[in-house]
């Protein structure tokens, strides 16, 4: 999980307490500048203990005698340079959270506030799409709504995340029985806030090519900018950049347009 200084410094009781299932990484203008952790028993082995061997990066105690079981198999595949929660112990987290929070590869995001600009935004495209899909079969739904994501179909690398929008035609048959979307959205959107633009830019567009996702729209309302990603066989097959008051359409919708600066 990432919060800003000035987070911490408001409450830093709760980020104690959360500290106890996922290390906290406190950043200041973006970049992170400290990492705060729970102390734990086997904090205490590895000071005391004599016989230490490098396990990802971090000194562990011996094999014997050490957890493999909170580390997700998504680490070996990806590389992952940490492993902040399984995915079972998210799912629980989750369940009793009052915070809203994105899993993906392994890693808890906590999702701030949106701002005004954000949610103008958010407002005006969910009516656009909305009048766009009236009598197709289709709807576009809005957050806070989990969507789960597996990378290439495989359950083992399971993610839960929280776009601003998406566009679904499977969702009748494709929720499960807690009510959470297991289906594949056709497109996506994330509008960009000051402090998340890295995890829509890089963390989101590569965990949306790898899920079968065909269309993701990133934009940002500040500047007037929305880049499109066309998606086929996990792979990027198309992308186009709108800029100022020009009026962007999908790419798999035609006719689907919206003008950021209005």
């Amino acid at each position: 999980m990432k919060v800003t200084s000035t987070d911490i410094k408001n409450a830093f009781g709760k980020y104690l307490r959360l500290c106890s299932t996922e290390p906290v990484y406190i950043t200041k203008n973006g970049v992170v500048i400290a990492k705060l952790l729970n102390h734990t028993f086997e904090d205490e082995i590895i000071e005391h203990s004599g016989n230490l061997r490098k396990v990802y990066g971090v000194d562990a105690i011996e094999q014997k005698d050490y957890d493999y079981d909170r580390v997700s198999e998504a680490t070996y595949a990806y590389n992952l340079s940490r492993v902040k929660m399984t995915f079972e112990e998210f799912d629980k987290m989750n369940e009793e959270a009052s915070n809203r929070y994105e899993f993906i590869d392994g890693e808890v995001y906590m999702l701030g506030s949106p701002n005004i600009f954000h949610q103008r935004v958010v407002s005006r495209l969910h009516i656009e799409m909305d009048r766009y899909l009236t009598g197709k079969p289709c709807d576009v739904f809005e957050s806070p709504f989990d969507v789960t994501l597996y990378r290439r179909g495989n359950e083992k690398f399971t993610n839960i995340v929280q776009p601003d929008l998406l566009i679904a035609c499977d969702w009748r048959i494709d929720t499960n029985e807690k009510g959470r979307y297991t289906g594949i959205p056709r497109l996506l959107v994330e509008v960009l806030s000051p402090g998340n633009t890295e995890k829509e830019m890089f963390t989101k567009l590569d965990l949306y090519r790898d899920s079968g996702i065909e269309e993701y729209w990133v934009i940002d309302p500040q500047r007037g900018n929305v880049i499109i990603y066309r998606f086929e066989n996990y792979g990027i097959l198309e992308t186009k950049v709108f800029s100022g008051d020009s009026e962007c359409e999908s790419l798999i919708y035609p006719g689907l347009t919206f003008r950021v600066l209005e």
